[in-house]
């Protein structure tokens, strides 16, 4: 196991999060949600605490604990006060070392699952955000939703959720990040004295899988009930490692990050067609995605649409101006200096940078790199990434009130009835 110490003594607080490979990539093809359902079972009990221990011997300690899956990984991870983390390191290593995964828990957060994603599937603006994951990333795991479905849920057993541990929690696959008050030879003492006996549970996690971009597609879910349609623009992007990362990222912010981004400029301020507009780049260990999302009327989503894919192409097709460059560089600074004030951000951010296989020197380089990105650097990116002809268009909401103008500029639009959705498969039926 790897450990990575940063002190900060300012205050007497400190992070202790343990981060692996694995995650819901690995998951099998017919069980999207299990690396997820995995790592939510794991504060809920091992082998000599249950749910209820661990629950109340943390708050007792005035700390918080908490576990994660993503796409490339799974942690879990404590905060407490410095003076009381040697009892909470024997907590975290004891839920990541020996999770009990018992049944009546799995039952309990399998229906809790269910009813999230039950949830989710009636709302328009996440419904249309999971078919542009399948339509943008296909078949490969990628695409699955990571919080599973409520028919790979129900078919997940026990065995399944001892694999998918066994897949991420090993010890020659993972690295703990200590962020606070704690210098790094107590951090290594503490380390070797709880995690020193830890071996492996089963064969090293296989390399992130290669991703095959499908062609861009158009679609449409039919949800008559629908009092808004949701609508995502989404087309691959590139990995977190590619050095054309902070000229898009900038780029992104300037198309849909924050109130004052182009997205949200044209559709909300100027044209009082949505609360809201943004848009999200979402880059990972070998892939990545970027999304503009908004939600509005029925009738105005056609409309959307159009002015989404126009803001995307403006970007490639000239300069932005200094000022605006300038703005939102602003924006992304400020973001992640927000995200850095803490003990669990800094954690955080260090331990999606081992899980993408970032440099941790990333941290200390972040701002400078992105204050050094020009106008042509934003705009080659663009040119390359945000053409929206390279686009996934998901339109989810009441069909009959925009379909005809959709099908007029999409001629191979595909609809899709609400009851007939399967995000399980790539074809989404």
């Amino acid at each position: 196991m790897r450990l990575v110490t940063v002190e900060r003594h300012d205050l007497p607080i400190v992070t202790a999060y343990l981060v692996t490979a694995g995650g819901a990539a690995t998951d099998p093809a017919n069980r999207p949600g299990v690396s997820n359902l995995t790592t939510e079972l794991m504060t809920k009990g091992t082998k000599t605490r249950s749910a209820t221990q661990i629950a109340r011997a943390i708050e007792g300690l005035g700390g918080a604990i908490g576990s994660d899956a993503g796409s490339d990984g799974a942690s879990v991870a404590v905060t407490v006060k410095s003076d009381q983390l040697d009892p909470a390191m024997a907590i975290l290593a004891d839920v990541a070392v020996n999770p009990a995964f018992a049944p009546d828990e799995i039952e309990r957060v399998r229906t809790q699952q269910i009813d999230a994603v039950t949830l989710a599937l009636k709302d328009p603006a996440q419904v249309a955000a999971l078919v542009a994951d399948r339509a943008v990333l296909g078949a490969s795991p990628y695409g699955a939703p990571t919080g599973g479905t409520p028919l790979s849920l129900r078919a997940i057993t026990r065995p399944d959720i001892l694999a998918a541990y066994a897949r991420s929690f090993q010890p020659g696959q993972a690295t703990l990040i200590m962020v606070g008050d704690v210098s790094a030879a107590r951090a290594k003492a503490l380390a070797e004295a709880r995690f020193g006996g830890w071996t492996s549970a089963g064969r090293a996690t296989p390399k992130a899988p290669a991703i095959v971009y499908p062609k861009p597609r158009v679609i449409v879910v039919d949800m008559p009930e629908a009092g808004q349609a949701g609508v995502v623009v989404a087309r691959p992007a590139i990995a977190r490692r590619d050095p054309r990362y902070y000229p898009l990222a900038v780029g992104n912010t300037v198309l849909g990050g924050g109130f004052s981004s182009r997205l949200n400029q044209e559709i909300r301020i100027k044209r009082g067609l949505a609360y809201g507009a943004s848009s999200g780049l979402d880059a990972g260990k070998t892939q990545g995605t970027i999304a503009a999302r908004t939600q509005t009327k029925n009738p105005t989503a056609a409309e959307v649409v159009t002015l989404i894919a126009a803001e995307m192409t403006r970007l490639g097709s000239a300069p932005v101006p200094t000022a605006e460059l300038d703005t939102r560089k602003a924006v992304l600074v400020g973001n992640f200096g927000r995200g850095i004030e803490t003990t669990s951000g800094v954690a955080g951010i260090l331990g999606a940078y081992v899980q993408n296989d970032v440099p941790l020197g990333e941290l200390q380089r972040y701002t400078g790199a992105v204050g050094a990105v020009d106008p042509a650097a934003v705009q080659a990116a663009a040119t390359a990434l945000l053409d929206p002809t390279e686009a996934s268009i998901v339109v989810v909401g009441d069909a009959k009130q925009f379909i005809e103008p959709l099908r007029k500029a999409y001629p191979s639009v595909e609809v899709i009835p609400e009851a007939a959705l399967k995000l399980d498969t790539a074809t989404l039926r």
